[in-house]
């Protein structure tokens, strides 16, 4: 670790994140994203049910470093939440796509958790194929995700929630409680939230009007078993450098997924496995998952 990072940077709160960003249109919808920063690109993604203040731990850090963006997809936090739209991963990518074309990116790193993770894998398996390339990939980090659908562990009330009408009957009963307990099962023991963060994160989730579609957004795991072979293929051809952070007590997508990882022959990749960590690395273990990118990406 070079001697030049500095890793006393403070953390946006909620409100300081909304007003530090900006929006873009995509068709109709608005896009909420924030960007900080100069030199090379760097684009991070988040997971579901959440947005990108899950990255508010490592941002400040990263922006000292990297020209950073962070991007709330459709349907989550600040962006906009039609309530009668079909939400899908292969949107979810023309929207970040349409982003690095609007703004001219030529080359771009990036960073994926959770739901993004499949983002991810689609982007790469464009990459691939496409012989007129508008941007580059100099690095792609993957943290806790569902990569292999045989391998993604959905919790219970996930599966009831993607369940096409006991979903949407189930999402009016959701409340910031039930949220809290859910979402502390994926922690590790000994770095859960504390009930601020989860009162936060669920006003994000609900932004601006008490907003609940989980079960729409959730037809994500039936497409990543559509589009499983692909994705996988796309890790495993892939010349971009990948870099894996792994939470190994995370129950939906850890050390069973590290495993899978470690055996598979994946090029240019790298693996660092926490076990007393669970599905959110970078926010709880922001300080070494920041050095860990930084490393990685610089």
């Amino acid at each position: 670790m070079s001697d030049m990072v500095d890793l006393n940077f403070p953390k946006k709160n909620a409100t300081e994140w909304l007003a530090a960003g900006k929006f873009f249109e995509y068709k109709k919808f608005q896009i909420f994203f924030i960007q900080e920063g100069r030199g090379q690109n760097l684009i991070l993604l988040h997971g579901f049910p959440t947005s990108s203040w899950d990255y508010s731990k490592i941002f400040n850090g990263l922006s000292r470093y990297f020209n950073t963006i962070a991007i709330d997809f459709l349907g989550f936090g600040y962006s906009s939440k039609p309530k009668k739209h079909t939400y899908t991963l292969i949107e979810q990518t023309d929207i970040i796509e349409n982003y690095i074309e609007k703004n001219a990116l030529r080359r771009v790193k990036f960073v994926f958790h959770d739901y993004a993770v499949s983002v991810g894998q689609e982007i790469l398996a464009r990459h691939l194929e496409r012989t007129d390339r508008k941007y580059e990939i100099d690095g792609a980090v993957f943290l806790n995700g569902g990569l292999f659908p045989h391998l993604h562990r959905p919790t219970f009330k996930q599966k009831l929630l993607a369940t096409p009408i006991l979903g949407a009957i189930l999402s009016r009963f959701y409340d910031e409680k039930k949220f809290g307990v859910a979402f502390a099962q994926v922690f590790g023991e000994n770095t859960k939230p504390s009930e601020k963060e989860i009162s936060v994160l669920w006003k994000l989730i609900t932004y601006p009007n008490k907003v609940l579609i989980p079960h729409k957004l959730l037809k994500y795991i039936k497409e990543r078993r559509l589009h499983g072979e692909r994705w996988k293929n796309a890790l495993l051809q892939t010349e971009v450098p990948l870099l894996f952070i792994n939470g190994g007590e995370d129950p939906v997508s850890g050390r069973h997924l590290a495993d899978e990882i470690e055996k598979l022959p994946i090029k240019n990749k790298k693996l660092i496995r926490w076990e007393s960590i669970g599905h959110y690395p970078q926010w709880e273990n922001p300080e070494e998952s920041f050095k860990e990118i930084y490393e990685f990406l610089k």
